[in-house]
């Protein structure tokens, strides 16, 4: 049982730089990048079109992070400018509120709604067990 090997299909052809050739529909990048001839001898080759891709990807990501963290640096001193006035306003609020409850302001409060201050100390009063029961 000889069976016939067929041989093996051949290989499909790679597509080469198909990111390039898609971006070149919309960018004249064959202007920069392509094949050196007497014509154009300032052009560089594709190959290097995916290390200045990746470049500049580096570049705008590296500007984002700037912007991002000069943006936090911002915020931040935003935010500590506020804490610091809030707690200008929590001391002023308590030293207020301390300052209330001293008897001195609660008397003149009181004062106004007709009630006086008793001057005469309490008297104890003392019951005998007689009287308790």
């Amino acid at each position: 049982m000889n069976k016939r090997r067929t041989p093996p299909p051949p290989p499909k052809p790679k597509r080469e730089f198909s990111l390039f050739n898609w971006l070149n529909r919309f960018l004249p990048l064959e202007r920069i990048f392509g094949e050196k001839d007497e014509r154009h001898q300032d052009r560089v080759p594709v190959r290097y079109f995916y290390y200045f891709l990746w470049i500049v990807f580096l570049l705008v990501a590296y500007e984002r992070l700037g912007y991002l963290s000069e943006q936090f640096v911002r915020k931040s001193l935003k935010l500590k400018a506020e804490v610091e006035d809030l707690r200008a306003e929590y001391t002023a609020t308590k030293a207020e509120y301390m300052k209330s409850g001293k008897q001195s302001e609660i008397v003149e409060r009181v004062r106004i709604l007709g009630l006086e201050e008793n001057l005469t100390p309490p008297k104890k009063i003392v019951s005998t067990s007689e009287e308790r029961e």
